[in-house]
Formats: C-alpha cells, structure tokens, sequence
C-alpha cells in the first residue's frame, strides 16, 4: 500500500519538478525564485526554509533529474541473457539515456553552472555519470565469477566501457553537431563499446 504524502511534501515535489523544467529551458541566471513560485505556488519562504534559497533547490532539481534519467536502468531484465549480451543491452540503454535532448541539456546546464558553484558538479556526476557507470559495475560484480582471470579491477572496467559510451557520441551532441542517432546505430556503438573495452576478457571467460 502506498503511502500517503503530506502537504509539505507533495508541495516541495511540485517545487523541485517546476524549477528543474525552468532551469532547462533558462538556465540557472534566466530563472529566479519568483518565477518558480509563480509557476508551482508556496512561497519564496519555503523556498528558502526547505532548500536554502535559488541554489539549494537548484542542486536538488540536478539530483532528481539525474535520478529520473537513469531509474529505467534499474529495471533492465537480464535473464537469460551470458554477461556478454548483458552488457550489450545495458550499454544500449546507458546510450539511449544519455544522447536523449533532455540528459543532453542537463549535461551542458550542470557543467556550465559547475565553475561557479561546485557543489552543482558534485550533484551532477554523483547522481549522473557515477550513478550510470554503477550499474555497469553492479552487473560485472554479478558475475564476478565469469570475469576472475581479469586483473583489471571491475571498478576500472566499468569506468572504462561507461567513458568508451559517452565518448563522441555525446561530445558531438554537446556541440550542437548533428541529430541524435536511431536505435540500430546506437545499438551498434553499444556493441562495439563492449567488444572494444570487455571482449577479449569475455571471450576467454566463455
């Protein structure tokens, strides 16, 4: 049975997902707190009673939609599948996730703002790129026992396939430089990621 928020609750929700929208539309100097109050209701009091003030909520709306992007990660049905394929379909949907417009406009709306606050950078890559390679690495610990001839720390191979995905792919999006690609491209930048980075590991694991 679900359980029932409280006003205050529902009420900071609504603040946290108004000010996320505004902040990727304007950035971080194009909204105010009047802004978002008149959009979402409650008060600038709240505002600073519950977050601190425009930057504090700004650091909440990065975790949250950080956390909205990469959640269907969390429900990938592996079964059935060797790590090989695993990892093929998980890095499919790391890059699906990632190339999406509005992961894209985050990315460029938290590194620009990181510069003058750090503590927005902190949130950005905790919840973002840290969370996203977490999976990788949960998956592999998994099955650690189809990759103990490897003395490549599965930390490390998890950075490496998540940083071999988010490469070009990403950088060029970033630039504004051509549309985002269909799923069979992407699917095939996946697959090759995890031949590049895992397949001679994997193939003497099988």
């Amino acid at each position: 049975m679900a359980i029932k928020k409280s006003r205050s609750e529902v009420r900071n929700v609504r603040l946290q997902k108004v000010a996320a929208d505004l902040f990727l539309k304007r950035g971080y100097d194009g909204v105010t707190i009047d802004n978002i109050v008149e959009v979402a209701g409650g008060s600038k009091s709240t505002v600073y009673s519950e977050f601190g003030g425009k930057c504090g909520l700004f650091i909440r709306s990065i975790e949250n939609l950080c956390r909205e992007s990469n959640e269907p990660l969390a429900k990938i049905d592996y079964s059935e599948l060797n790590l090989k394929d695993s990892l093929r379909k998980l890095s499919f949907h790391i890059l699906r996730l990632i190339t999406e417009k509005r992961s894209v406009e985050l990315h460029r709306l938290a590194i620009g703002e990181a510069v003058s606050c750090p503590e927005v950078g902190e949130a950005w890559y905790k919840y973002g790129p840290a969370r996203t390679a977490s999976f990788i690495l949960a998956l592999l610990e998994s099955r650690r026992d189809e990759l103990r001839n490897t003395a490549i720390p599965l930390e490390r191979l998890a950075v490496m396939l998540h940083d071999a995905l988010t490469g070009d792919v990403l950088y060029r999006l970033l630039a504004g430089l051509g549309k985002r690609e269909d799923d069979a491209s992407l699917q095939q930048r996946a697959d090759a990621a995890v031949e590049a980075v895992l397949g001679q590991i994997l193939s003497e694991a099988t």
